[in-house]
């Protein structure tokens, strides 16, 4: 896709290795590579003439600072979700220190453990921006409620602990079906399995890999987002508010941050199927009226605060300043640098 619009890419191997903790082995390799890694980016860097590095993740961001340091190339990094193995949280953070980088947090709850580092005026706290979700005709009402959710199916995004609730609302509103949107992405089919399993005798659906999510939307009465605390704000629940689709989510990570229970969602104060249950079936025994006002302020809450072009223009800011603040050093501490065109878009 980046090819498309015109862009050089260039593909860098760096090994593959666990979300979340990583065993020792790993991170042994991980070590290993980096001097090599390091030598590439710095080579590509100055092949670029590049006026910045935007890191996307944290496992470029040794790498990232070393070339940082050697050429007074400008980082700024997008931190997308919560470091939470302690030797991740040093890594990076030494990292940007030795970058004196600018930090981008997709939520409050991301930007905590890059506090500790990092001089509060270089982190900015952007929340996810999303475009409009666009009008499909909705689908014809049969007396029966569809609720998803959607994800890529693994143990973060809470699939099994959807189903374990489904399983109790279906007793108590027998007139729902189920739909789990999504598939296995960075791992085996091992919890996918466990999720099927999980959901025999009961109407639920698995749909797949699911490309236009308007047609998702259009598709459900309520989405339910049972994440684990691993999860920051998930652009999923944005979507939802621009499409006019309620959502019932655990008040874990970073999702309280967007999610306001009772005014534009709806949150279960524990992380248990139970609890889940409970939540999802006082949004479905309210009133015609009372849903329509929760649909129509997340609505809004969405146009002011998540379109996607505010979010465009808050990180081109955030580069911009990292940029200009750059060629306001001394000489001796920096390179000369192109600004511009190379990253306004």
């Amino acid at each position: 896709m980046v090819r498309k619009l015109g862009f050089c890419t260039y593909k860098l191997r760096y090994g593959e290795y666990t979300s979340g903790d990583k065993p020792v082995l790993e991170l042994l390799d991980y070590a290993g590579r980096l001097p090599c890694t390091a030598w590439r980016l710095a080579k590509l860097a100055r092949t670029l003439d590049a006026g910045l590095i935007y890191v996307n993740g944290p496992r470029l961001m040794p790498p990232a600072a070393v070339v940082s340091r050697l050429t007074k190339i400008p980082i700024v990094f997008h931190c997308h979700n919560r470091l939470f193995q302690r030797s991740a949280i040093t890594l990076t953070g030494r990292s940007l220190q030795i970058a004196r980088a600018n930090a981008i947090a997709c939520c409050e709850y991301a930007a905590v453990p890059l506090r500790t580092f990092l001089d509060q005026r270089r982190i900015s706290v952007i929340y996810n921006g999303v475009e409009k979700v666009r009008e499909v005709s909705r689908r014809n009402p049969s007396g029966s409620w569809r609720i998803g959710v959607v994800g890529r199916i693994e143990p973060e995004k809470g699939q099994l602990e959807f189903v374990e609730a489904a399983r109790r609302v279906a007793k108590r509103v027998p007139a729902c079906r189920f739909a789990i949107i999504g598939a296995p992405m960075f791992s085996d089919d091992t919890y996918c399995k466990k999720v099927v399993a999980a959901s025999e005798g009961l109407p639920v659906e698995f749909c797949g890999w699911q490309n236009d999510i308007s047609r998702v939307f259009a598709n459900l009465d309520l989405l339910v987002v049972p994440s684990t605390p691993l999860e920051a704000t998930t652009r999923v629940i944005l979507e939802a508010y621009s499409a006019g689709v309620p959502v019932v989510a655990f008040t874990c990570g970073g999702i309280p941050e967007v999610v306001r229970s009772g005014k534009t969602g709806f949150l279960a104060q524990e992380r248990s199927p139970e609890a889940l249950a409970e939540c999802i079936v006082s949004a479905l025994e309210m009133g015609t009226a009372a849903m329509t006002a929760i649909k129509n302020r997340a609505r809004s809450y969405w146009s002011e605060n998540f379109r996607l072009d505010r979010y465009r223009k808050n990180v081109c800011e955030v580069i911009d300043n990292a940029v200009q603040r750059h060629m306001r050093l001394p000489e001796s501490r920096r390179v000369s640098t192109n600004t511009g065109a190379e990253y306004s878009g």
